[in-house]
């Protein structure tokens, strides 16, 4: 695989019977690839989304295997998720356009999405409207986009690729005044391609938004429902005296955070 940037699809046998009584099932679980939530590392994908989603399916006898992976487009995935019962995507923000589009497990964590510059380049955005003026790049249906388009901006204007490490090269050569992603993920590839975010500033935060697993609108309910209680025991404390979800964390953040 070329590039840091993908689309992780596994496939795995799906028990449902230990959830629901229904008969085993066949699901795709799809994520892209943003640190460091979701990412590929030595053949694997890794990330805190990742591990946390492998434990819950664990705790709720459903098998799925690390090692079975494939790589696909996001925009492909995307569509698969809306067109395909039996699909899962992760780790989506959920928004209000998307939000009865699917069925959620979640939430993972909360980010902030924003207009990402130069700090060079003296950008000054007001309000979303000072914007227009300026070449921006996005990621094709990615959460900021979406905020883009739905506030007037024209999906010919922006300048819409796969991936995030390419837009974060345009930047830095001029090819686009400004990219529009999640914050965390855009310093953490800046650092993979051995630029200093600290040369980049946000200029207009655009959104905060909630990570999450996404499932295919028809997935059976009490699945869903057995996910989101083990999600919630995960993050209480255990005998430890800190929870398993905050392990996860810091073993990619270096630190926990707590909800």
């Amino acid at each position: 695989m070329k590039g840091l940037w993908g689309i992780i699809v596994f496939t795995g046998m799906l028990l449902l019977s230990s959830v629901s009584g229904a008969a085993e099932q066949k699901i795709s679980i799809m994520t892209e690839n943003i640190p460091p939530f979701n990412f590929i590392k030595d053949g694997t994908v890794q990330g805190v989304s990742t591990d946390l989603l492998l434990l819950m399916l664990e705790k709720a006898g459903i098998p799925a295997e690390r090692s079975a992976i494939k790589v696909l487009p996001w925009a492909r995935s995307y569509r698969m998720l809306q067109e395909e019962p039996g699909t899962l995507l992760y780790s989506m923000a959920k928004t209000e356009d998307r939000e009865k589009l699917f069925k959620w497990v979640g939430p993972i964590q909360e980010v902030t999405t924003g207009l990402v510059a130069l700090k060079s380049r003296k950008i000054v955005i007001d309000r979303l409207e000072d914007a227009r003026k300026y070449r921006i790049g996005t990621i094709r249906d990615n959460a900021s986009e979406q905020l883009l388009i739905k506030s007037g901006f024209d999906e010919n204007s922006l300048d819409r690729i796969a991936g995030p490490e390419l837009n974060i090269k345009k930047l830095q050569a001029g090819r686009v005044d400004m990219l529009a992603f999640n914050v965390p993920t855009t310093h953490y590839l800046m650092l993979q391609i051995g630029l200093s975010p600290q040369d980049y500033e946000v200029v207009y935060p655009l959104k905060k938004v909630f990570f999450n697993f996404a499932f295919h609108k028809d997935t059976d309910e009490k699945l869903i429902e057995k996910l989101n209680g083990i999600l919630a025991e995960l993050k209480k404390p255990d005998t430890s005296g800190e929870s398993p979800y905050n392990r996860i964390v810091k073993k990619y953040l270096g630190t926990g955070f707590e909800e």
